[in-house]
């Protein structure tokens, strides 16, 4: 009797083992398992069995219902021997208990608590069995694949490292567990999102840029360059559309006042990019180019708006405000859950500053995102419901809208 118990309490045991292996090596931390596996060796073993997860599963359910079968049986048949044929409903009664407090709910509940300790700690024995019982795995996997195969069930191709979609997702994870502040988890997800935004999506429209005609006098371009203080400005001749190069302030700052001035001298030529490239191709080409601000074109070859570096860094970093900028600013809070929004701001921006949800895939700016919901031209007052948002024209100039008012209306 002594015997039958303590093979009972060992097979109980290699029960709660391999039943806490198995939650272990499924709920690993694979990033975290990567880098301990550069001083680990037990760590890089885990890593092997896991890229085999067939023999791993196999290895396991084997010696568990192999354990566990052992154990019904042995207690059984001690039960039998003290207690008569009353002793099967004693044995089952009892061995399921025992099973389930001590080689289910515990072992896996801790493994679900320290997983990547316990599957590297696990990983020497673990790979040992898969070793011993490769026989008898092999023949159960084939079996099981060609029922596998019967039933019509393919095998996915296996993946190569980690894609960009779990990077965002452990980035934004790690903001909402507290690991990193929002501004941080906004400057990587920008970084991410560089291959994904157009340059079309952040440029400034033409009809917004500050232009200067190629005939303008000595007064009239340093009047516009006291005024706005910007660095650079496209320069246009005939057509505001017609850019045929721009001009540095500092050149025409540097440059002594003449009387026969002509702006044409200080003309840089033009950097005309299409509106579908992404940002992260353009920030490239500024590197390669070693230039600031380029002319964005439609698929016409119409010049339709301009870039800047700036603009490209703010994708990543934020709004960049320096002593020149101007002071007013594209949203502003009016009350809890109000604010009034430059109708030309862009939605990715106004989701991102406001921690919003607005819909960014069809539409560009704010104003268009209320035309695309009213389907027709919009005109001062309108409102528009936008999931909990609700949107209203402020102001209008000509058919453009140029102030939104966009309330927060969780509650509905």
């Amino acid at each position: 009797m002594a015997v039958d118990l303590t093979i009972m309490v060992v097979l109980l045991m290699l029960s709660a083992f391999f039943s806490g292996s198995e939650t272990a090596f499924m709920a690993v931390d694979r990033i975290k398992l990567r880098q301990k596996a550069r001083s680990d060796k037990r760590a890089q073993l885990a890593r092997n069995i896991l890229r085999q997860p067939e023999k791993l599963i196999a290895t396991l359910l084997f010696c568990n219902n192999l354990v566990n079968v052992g154990l019904s049986a042995i207690g059984t048949a001690l039960a039998i021997r003290l207690f008569g044929q009353e002793g099967v409903l004693i044995a089952t009664g009892l061995v399921t208990v025992f099973l389930l407090i001590f080689s289910e709910i515990t072992p896996k509940t801790i493994a679900a608590y320290y997983p990547n300790s316990i599957a590297v700690t696990t990983a020497v024995v673990m790979n040992g069995c898969i070793r011993l019982f490769y026989p008898l795995v092999r023949l159960l996997t084939l079996i099981s694949s060609g029922i596998i195969r019967v039933l019509g069930v393919s095998k996915p191709e296996r993946r190569k490292g980690i894609t960009e979609e779990e990077i965002a997702f452990v980035i934004k994870a790690g903001a909402e567990d507290g690991a990193l502040d929002h501004a941080k988890q906004d400057m990587l997800l920008g970084v991410l999102s560089l291959d994904r935004v157009l340059v079309g999506d952040i440029m400034v429209p033409i009809r917004d840029v500050v232009t200067l005609r190629l005939e303008a006098p000595y007064e009239e371009v340093f009047r516009v360059i006291q005024t706005h203080k910007y660095a650079r400005y496209p320069v246009y001749k005939g057509d505001p559309t017609n850019i045929v190069g721009f001009i540095h302030a500092l050149d025409f700052l540097l440059q002594a006042r003449k009387e026969s001035f002509q702006l044409k001298a200080l003309l840089r030529p033009p950097h005309f990019v299409p509106e579908l490239r992404t940002i992260g191709m353009q920030l490239m080409s500024f590197k390669k180019e070693q230039a600031h601000l380029s002319l964005v074109v439609d698929e016409y070859g119409n010049v339709v708006g301009i870039v800047t570096m700036e603009d490209i860094l703010e994708e990543i970093v934020g709004e960049i405000e320096d002593e020149h900028d101007p002071q007013a600013r594209w949203v502003r809070k009016t009350a809890p859950g109000r604010y009034s929004v430059d109708g030309r701001v862009s939605v990715r921006d106004v989701n991102r500053w406001l921690r919003a949800r607005l819909p960014e895939e069809e539409v560009r700016t704010m104003g268009g995102l209320i035309q695309k919901e009213l389907g027709r031209i919009p005109q001062k007052g309108d409102t528009v419901k936008v999931g909990p948002y609700q949107l209203t024209v402020e102001e209008m100039r000509g058919k453009s809208i140029t102030r939104v008012l966009l309330e927060v209306r969780e509650s509905e």
